[in-house]
Parts: C-alpha cells; structure tokens; sequence
C-alpha cells in the first residue's frame, strides 16, 4: 500500500512537472520543483541539479533547496571532476554515509561549512549520455537506502525529459527575442526591452535615449542588386552598429530596414556623438555590391527620456518623426527632436552633412 502510494505520488509529480513545460513557465520554476521533489522522495534535507553547459564545458548547479547562498555559488566543475563530475561522465550514481570522507569530492571544505554529511548523485541520462544530474543532502551519517536510489532514479529519468524540454523551449524563446538575419532584437522584444529600460530610467531619474535609424536608399541598392546581397547588407550594417555601440546600448531590427538603439544613462547630445560615430563608420565602409563594392548612408532621429515624454511608444514616435526629418532634409544625416524652432549644428567630423536639427512636429514623407 506505502509502495502504490509513494508510486501515485511520483506519477502524479512527474505529470505536474511535464504540465508546467507545456503551458510554458518559466525553467526556474520547473527546476525549483525538481528539487523539492527530490528532497521529499528521499527524505533528505537539501537538494541540487546541476546541468552540463555545452558551450562552456562544465557542470554548474542551476537550481537548489535546502543549502546556503554560498553553497549554491560554489565553482562550475569539469566533466570528470568531484564526485558528482564523474556521476554525469560515468552515468552511474554515487552514494556515502559521509561526504567529507571521500577524497575525491572536490569542494569539501563548502560540504563541512554546509553540515552535510550524507549524500546520494543520480545522473540525468539521455539516450546517449548525461546531461547532469542530481544530488540530495543530509546533515546525519544516515545512509540513503537502495530504496531512495530507486526511487530517485525514476524520478531522474523523468526529470531528464522535463529538463532536455525545458532547454529546448528556453532556446526557443531567445530565437524569438533575435532577428535571424541580423542578429540584434526582433520587432516584439524590442519594444519590451524599450517599454523597461524607460520605466526604469523614469524610476531612478536617469535619461536613456533612443535613436531611430533607416538605411538611405535602400530598395535601390536591393533592385539593383538582388535581395541576397540586399540581406548581406544589413548583416553587415548590424554588425559595424554592434561595433561602434557600448555593452549596454540595445540595438534592435524595428522592420526591412529600420533599427533602433536604445541608450540608458545617456543624454541626447550623448546619444548625437554615438550616432555621428556610427554615421561615420558605415559612410567608411564598402559594402558588398553585385559589380563592386558601394557606399551607403543611413539617415537617424533621436529622442529621449523624460526629455521627450514618459512613454516609451510616445518617445519612439518623436524618434521615428525626427528621422524623417533627416530624409527630407538631404539624408545621411541626424536630428534630434526639439519643441522649439529647428537648429542646425556641425558635428565634431565637421562635414557637411554632418547635422542636427530641432525638426517641431515634422510630417513624414515617402522614405527612400
């Protein structure tokens, strides 16, 4: 009866946690609740999961119960390395009364300052090999049971699709957030990277300002060249953007060949010196044309917070509306949205097309 019970209880968990990947929650959650079941199956007191990174090399521990802070920061270990290193390289469990005991665990003085002493590894296997694993903890020398090992290893096997599942959605989710041509952040979460780097610039009382830039002449450069080297040249415009900008400025595909930059804790004559700094960068550049290389120019409107408004779509707009101006004003060029009367100003380069303009209220016309 115990055994049907214990058996019912971890369908019924397994069948919890295989819900929460389909209705999409977050991987936290679901690693959250993989430890606390693990804790509860084993009557143990802590609990972890670490994953193998495929790109970094090492198993980190991604989700824990029961442990302190410190113990969770501990290190990433090799594939190979400690004792739970070679649980996922071996896919066999370890078990010992006494963790301080054995030599090959690799942050002993972390288990003594943690109290544990008692601890049971299962890996998380796959078809092929392990993807990570998972480890219980107890503060006594009271052994884990054949039974807890069996029990957490069904678990396990379950959890590894949860997990595998997880990844995949999570892989998923960041292909969404990124423009696959360029690189930099689709329409959709740029727009909510926008929406919170404006709330929190209005809650901390910094400006952040957005620029808003459209390549110049465009659809004559894709007629006359076709759209494959059309694509190759906003590949390659993103890429002198990622190169000109700071870490922390967002750039972002707005549509064909619109992008915006966000710039937190930088004002709009900051945001004009990174502008004329990329304008400068892509007038430089050679970009791939069917016959021979050619020059292209992009023309930008710059706008800020809370300068220019308190809301994000509000502030785009203004962004938008000054580019404009740059198009009707001769293109390759920036402006920067101001209430009062237009002004023109050189920039540093000092080239003549190298301006900025107070546009008003500037009406759009017919982008080229």
């Amino acid at each position: 009866m115990v055994r049907t019970t214990v058996g019912k209880d971890i369908l019924d968990r397994i069948f919890f946690i295989t819900e929460r990947v389909i209705v999409f929650d977050g991987a936290d959650d679901i690693f959250e609740h993989i430890v606390k079941t693990s804790v509860m199956l084993t009557r143990a007191e802590a609990a972890t999961i670490r994953v193998f990174d495929i790109h970094k090399g090492n198993l980190k521990i991604i989700k824990g119960f029961g442990v302190s802070s410190g113990f969770l920061s501990q290190p990433p270990l090799r594939l190979g390395e400690g004792v739970t290193g070679r649980v996922v390289l071996e896919g066999n469990p370890f078990i010992t009364h006494d963790i301080t005991k054995i030599p090959e665990c690799a942050h002993k003085e972390l288990a003594e300052l943690e109290g544990i002493r008692a601890v049971m590894s299962v890996p998380l296997k796959t078809r092929d090999n392990s993807i990570g694993c998972i480890t219980v903890y107890r503060k006594t020398t009271e052994p884990f049971s054949e039974h807890d090992l069996l029990l957490l290893s069904i678990f396990a096997t379950q959890t590894t699709e949860a997990v595998e599942k997880t990844r995949l959605l999570e892989e998923l989710r960041k292909q969404a957030m990124i423009d696959t041509l360029t690189g930099a952040y689709t329409k959709n979460a740029l727009l909510k990277e926008l929406d919170l780097k404006v709330k929190l610039a209005l809650r901390h009382n910094y400006r952040t300002s957005i620029m808003f830039i459209d390549i110049d002449d465009f659809k004559q450069f894709n007629d006359s060249n076709g759209h494959l080297l059309g694509d190759k040249l906003l590949a390659d415009f993103t890429t002198l953007l990622k190169q000109c900008c700071r870490k922390t400025d967002i750039i972002g595909r707005f549509g064909g060949e619109e992008f915006v930059i966000i710039s937190p804790h930088t004002d709009k004559r900051g945001a004009f010196v990174l502008a004329d700094k990329l304008r400068e960068a892509v007038s430089c550049h050679k970009f791939t044309g069917h016959a021979q290389d050619v020059s292209v120019t992009f023309s930008g409107g710059i706008a800020a917070v809370p300068d220019d408004g308190s809301d994000a779509c509000e502030v785009l707009k203004k962004a938008d509306d000054a580019m404009y101006k740059s198009k009707k004003t001769g293109k390759n060029r920036i402006t920067i949205w101001e209430m009062k009367k237009s002004r023109t100003t050189r920039s540093k380069s000092g080239g003549k097309n190298n301006k900025y303009a107070g546009p008003g209220t500037a009406g759009r016309s017919k982008k080229s």
